[in-house]
Parts: structure tokens; sequence; C-alpha cells
């Protein structure tokens, strides 16, 4: 294993776990609106957060992989705009629904609902790069371009298809809504089984037998909520963030040693020598800042919201 690789690759399961929990988040927002109050003592402190850990990664990317800045940016250019539209939408929406007055049409609801939609769309342009990533799904490094196209394919659609089933299915998990929790196995269960055959559609030698960590620590996951027991303990954010983050980081297989469909070598695009002298000490620093700033936000979660705007119950 490249050290680089598994280093910038932690760094991207942290990144990826906090976004997900933002696309659930967004799921509860959109079709349990009365539940709001959970899920906005979380977003409200942590969705600048992540998106703090986005721009690390990419920055920090920019020295693991500096060939493949130019080549990934011109593949993926329509992607690429697409979400920074929609990263901007989601910044926009929920910084208006927090901190500007809002008066007749334009209340918190509306934009609250404007962030969810903007996150739920943005995250379904991100399992449409990663499947990319992982299957080559329409892809051309030939030419150095993407279509969307030659992109729908059997393996492309059950990926994302049993990925949003696993959000929805662990945001009672996450978010603690007791209500739903009769869900909970059932979809993650279907989207597990729906994202394993994905990854066999792609290519039968993405499936290994490191495929049953994942698959592993999720059920137990949802299980785990079901038990009085370990309700609490399954639903700490802490504790949730640090197991979605280890799930992302067990599916590294999926794209090392070759990614893009095992067309490309990740060992030959890597950065070496001083490149990688300053990629180390960038994310030793730069990822020990942005952990402490989680721990600091994680705890304001905890705490719950205050201020001119609280008690949300009246909201809307």
């Amino acid at each position: 294993m490249n050290g680089i690789f598994e280093v910038n690759y932690a760094a991207f399961s942290v990144f990826a776990a906090l976004l997900i929990t933002e696309i659930m988040g967004a799921v509860v927002l959109l079709v349990a609106w009365p539940a709001r109050s959970k899920v906005l003592d979380y977003l409200v402190p942590i969705w600048e957060v992540t998106g703090t850990f986005g721009a690390f990664w990419v920055v920090t990317g920019g020295f693991a992989y500096p060939a493949l800045l130019v080549p990934v940016a011109t593949i993926f250019t329509p992607l690429l705009i697409v979400f920074l539209i929609l990263w901007v939408a989601r910044g926009a929406s929920i910084a208006f629904a927090e901190f500007i007055t809002k008066r007749g049409w334009l209340d918190e609801a509306r934009l609250f609902r404007a962030y969810a939609i903007s996150t739920l769309v943005l995250g379904l342009v991100v399992l449409v790069l990663l499947s990319s990533l992982v299957g080559g799904q329409g892809v051309d490094l030939s030419s150095g371009s993407f279509s969307i196209f030659s992109w729908l394919t059997a393996g492309s659609l059950t990926f994302m298809l049993g990925t949003l089933f696993l959000a929805v299915g662990l945001a009672p998990v996450f978010f603690d809504l007791p209500s739903l929790k009769r869900l909970v196995l059932p979809l993650v269960g279907f989207g597990a089984g729906l994202s394993t055959f994905s990854y066999w559609l792609m290519s039968p030698d993405l499936l290994t037998v490191w495929m049953a960590v994942p698959i592993f620590l999720t059920l137990l996951a949802g299980a785990l909520y079901l038990w009085p027991k370990t309700t609490r303990l399954v639903a700490n954010k802490a504790v949730f963030l640090a197991v979605l983050a280890i799930v992302i980081f067990s599916l590294q297989s999926l794209v090392y040693p070759k990614a893009i469909g095992q067309a490309l070598a990740i060992d030959s695009v890597t950065t070496v020598g001083a490149m990688a002298d300053a990629f180390l000490s960038i994310t030793a620093v730069g990822g020990l800042l942005l952990v402490v700033m989680l721990v600091l936000y994680m705890r304001v979660a905890a705490k719950g919201p205050s201020g001119p705007d609280f008690p949300r119950a009246t909201a809307g």
C-alpha cells in the first residue's frame, strides 16, 4: 500500500463521512420536517466544517497526485461545474436560513428545504463521480472526456441506489429518530446488498474478502440502534462519524492499486520526493487543526443551539 494514498484516502474518508451525514439530514428535512429539531441541531454547527474538510482534501490531493489535476479537471468538467453551483447553493441557503431575517414567502422552512434539495442533488453528483472513479463508466481516458449517457449502466445506477438506501436507512440512527426505527434494518440491509451487487456488476474483481468489513460494520450500526442498551452509543454523533469514516476507509481497495475501471495505476501518478514530504507535513498539521475544529463543533452539536432564532419548534 502506498503511504501517500493511504493518508490522502483517510482525509477523504472523514470528508465523505461528514458529507453523508449532511445528505442524511437533507433526506429527513424533506420527508420528515416535523423532526427538524434534531437534524438542525447538528447541521447548523457542522455544515461549514464539512466544507473546510472538503477544501483541505482537495488541496492536499493536489500535492499527493499533481499529475492528475489537469486530466481529472478536464474529464469531469461538467460534473465539477454542477458540483460547485450546488455547493454555493447549499452554503447560501443555510446561511440565509440562519442569519438573515425572513419575511413573507422567504421563511425558514423554504430556505432549509432549498438547502436539503441542493445537498441531496450534490450528493447524487458525487455518487456519479465516485462510481466513475471505481468502475470507469462514462470515462474515456484516451480522449479525456466524460459522458453521462455512457455512465448510465446497471453497475453505476445500482451503486447510486444502494448508497441512497444506506443513507436513508442510517438517518434515523444518526439523528436518533425512534419513530423511524422499524425502517433501519430493512433499508440498511437492502442498501448493503445493492451496493455489493453494484461492485460485482462493475467488475467481479472488486469483490474480495475485505468487503465483509464495511458490510459487517454497517449492519452492526443498524442492529445496535435497535437494542435499547446500545441505542445511545451508536446514536452518539462522534461514534457514528468514526464508524462511518472507518467503513469508507475500508473500501479503499475499490480504487487502489488501480482506479477508473482498473485502467489507472495509482502509484504511477503519486508524488515522490520533496512534494511527498510537503504533502505529509501539510496533512499532519492541517489534519490536526481540522480534527480539533470537528471536536469543538461536535460539542456544540451535543449541547444544542442557542440564540434568537430558537427554539426551533416554533419555526416554519
